[in-house]
């Protein structure tokens, strides 16, 4: 029985190694059901100050005052970004047509990479809007890792022999004072339900 239970943990931390990023969304771990609500964890955006992808450095405080939705990725993702990003893409153009003051942010999780010209490389080629969209990095490794746990309670985990990261595949909307209050899928572009919230917020 015990030699059972331990092979089962052995497969379970194999599986979640080789499949990368996208374990996160597979297993549920860290990941969004569509509309969580977070306001019960208490969870706090972090002071922050970073580079944005046209080389400007954006705060935390550049987003007082407005509901802000934040997800991570990166450029050279095999997998789960190339689903996010399209689907906060539509979120924006939903958002717009609201008419709602909504704030997107993007952090890299491979921010030795993803320097300002690739995050812009990586954004035009998707057609993200930058006037309320922006893609941050300018920071290390280890920040990142602490900024998504101490904010979001999520895992950033690099697999250097795969050139790959774990990461959360989840939108966090953020209030006007910094609060993270609710979480979505970004996998699923169901963006109706976060433009619905937002109105109601508003």
């Amino acid at each position: 029985m015990r030699q059972s239970f331990h092979l089962f943990w052995m497969i379970s931390i194999l599986i979640c190694v080789l499949s990368g990023c996208s374990w996160l969304h597979q297993t549920g771990f860290s990941s969004a059901e569509s509309g969580t609500d977070l306001t019960d964890a208490d969870l706090q955006m972090q002071s922050f100050e970073f580079t944005n992808q046209d080389g400007e450095t954006m705060s935390n405080e550049d987003f007082q005052d407005t509901y802000w939705i934040a997800d991570m990725i990166f450029t050279s993702c095999p997998t789960v970004c190339n689903t996010m990003t399209p689907n906060m893409l539509n979120l924006q153009g939903q958002a717009e047509k609201a008419g709602l003051d909504l704030q997107f942010v993007s952090f890299t999780v491979a921010p030795s990479f993803d320097d300002p010209e690739q995050l812009k490389k990586y954004a035009e080629k998707y057609g993200a809007d930058f006037s309320n969209w922006h893609f941050l990095t300018g920071y290390t490794d280890e920040d990142i890792r602490q900024l998504s746990q101490n904010t979001f309670q999520s895992v950033v985990e690099k697999i250097p022999e795969e050139n790959n990261v774990i990461h959360a595949t989840a939108f966090f909307l953020i209030d006007p004072e910094g609060n993270v209050i609710r979480k979505y899928d970004g996998l699923e572009n169901d963006t109706e339900r976060i433009v619905e919230d937002v109105k109601r917020l508003n």
